[in-house]
């Protein structure tokens, strides 16, 4: 079982007139992942985490509010895992999964109408390359990097919008033997 920080992209959208424009940022987060060697060279792997982003300006206007922006997102990742043993302490692993991530934005500020999207659905491939450092036998650290490819989509008041994106995700953290 282990307990990550994790960061990524956040596939979302805006409107543009009777259109969604849709549009990538990052985000940070925090994550679970199970991990079960089925075989000597082979794992199952269950990740599941939450992510956003926040920011606020300000304007250089007296008496002007502040804009802000937010991001909140989860996802839910499945996929086998290659293990290599690399002495008595230490396993890299590489694999592919599935992956379903969730996510919407907010905006707010006095020079626009406030506007909370809709939520977006992502549905990804996913592959990922990874170590495992055991720091005594019941407890270790873990990283993780990987690329995503999949399908996004969103409706929103008769607009809809489906597009093919591609990001980046990390994760690093502790795990501990259950």
């Amino acid at each position: 079982l282990g307990i990550q920080v994790t960061n990524g992209t956040a596939d979302l959208y805006s409107t543009s007139g009777h259109y969604l424009s849709a549009y990538e940022h990052s985000e940070i987060g925090v994550g679970l992942s199970y991990w079960r060697l089925m075989s000597k060279d082979y794992a199952f792997a269950f990740d599941a985490g939450l992510g956003g982003f926040q920011e606020k300006d300000q304007s250089s206007l007296a008496g002007q509010g502040d804009s802000k922006y937010s991001q909140s997102s989860y996802r839910v990742r499945i996929g086998g895992d290659r293990a290599v043993k690399v002495g008595d302490r230490a396993i890299l692993y590489f694999g592919p999964g599935i992956e379903f991530w969730q996510g919407k934005a907010k905006f707010e500020g006095p020079e626009f109408p406030a506007f909370e999207s809709k939520a977006v659905n992502r549905f990804a491939f996913s592959g990922r390359i990874g170590g495992v450092m055991m720091l005594s036998p019941a407890a270790g650290l873990n990283v993780s990097v990987g690329r995503y490819y999949g399908l996004a989509s969103v409706s929103d008041g008769g607009a809809k919008s489906s597009w093919w994106p591609s990001g980046f995700h990390a994760s690093c953290g502790v795990l501990f033997k259950i």
